[in-house]
């Protein structure tokens, strides 16, 4: 076994490795509905190669589980679980309905203000359709109901539902539609439209 030695360099040209990047403090504050199950920490984010510290308050939200603090009649983000998803559009299809109609109504009354509402699901649609329709799983729901009630309720509403894959993505997603929306809408409206 041969082994080289480099020389080590001169003082002067080593670099001294980069410190921790301190996070930057978000521009909003993220408001979190109480009801909130197993809610997301938006932790560990990053966009444009910054760190950002991200601010919540825990709050009674009309509609959705997420939004900008006082900005909450103009942009909502519902979270559902694979499981919630499935639940919410066979059992609980009531309740999600008037949750669709008022988002359609925050988007009704802030058109051409930019005014955003979706759904995000922590689950892929193929997965949570090919789950259903596995014979063993002894649930009465299946793709089919999922395939139509998603190529109808978004149009029909006009609010977006987005599959994110998972849960970590689909936090990510999140909060990039809230950075996105601040960005080109929200800044500077904070506590009134």
């Amino acid at each position: 076994m041969i082994v080289v030695h480099q020389p080590a360099p001169p003082a002067s040209a080593r670099t001294k490795p980069d410190p921790p990047q301190d996070p930057h403090v978000c521009p909003f504050t993220l408001a979190v509905d109480t009801r909130a199950q197993a809610p997301w920490t938006f932790t560990d984010i990053a966009i444009g190669g910054k760190r950002w510290l991200v601010k919540r308050q825990v709050q009674t939200l009309a509609t959705g589980d997420y939004s900008i603090v006082g900005c909450e009649d103009r942009i909502v983000i519902e979270r559902k679980s694979p499981a919630d998803f499935t639940a919410t559009i066979s059992a609980g299809n009531a309740r999600f309905r008037a949750e669709f109609e008022r988002m359609q109504e925050i988007l009704h009354y802030g058109e051409g203000l930019g005014h955003f509402c979706c759904v995000i699901v922590e689950g892929c649609m193929a997965t949570i359709c090919d789950d259903l329709d596995d014979t063993t799983s002894g649930r009465r729901i299946t793709s089919d109901v999922v395939i139509g009630w998603c190529a109808s309720w978004p149009r029909r509403y006009g609010v977006p539902v987005f599959f994110a894959g998972d849960r970590r993505h689909a936090e990510l997603l999140a909060f990039r539609l809230l950075w996105k929306w601040w960005d080109e809408v929200g800044e500077g409206q904070q506590g009134g439209a």
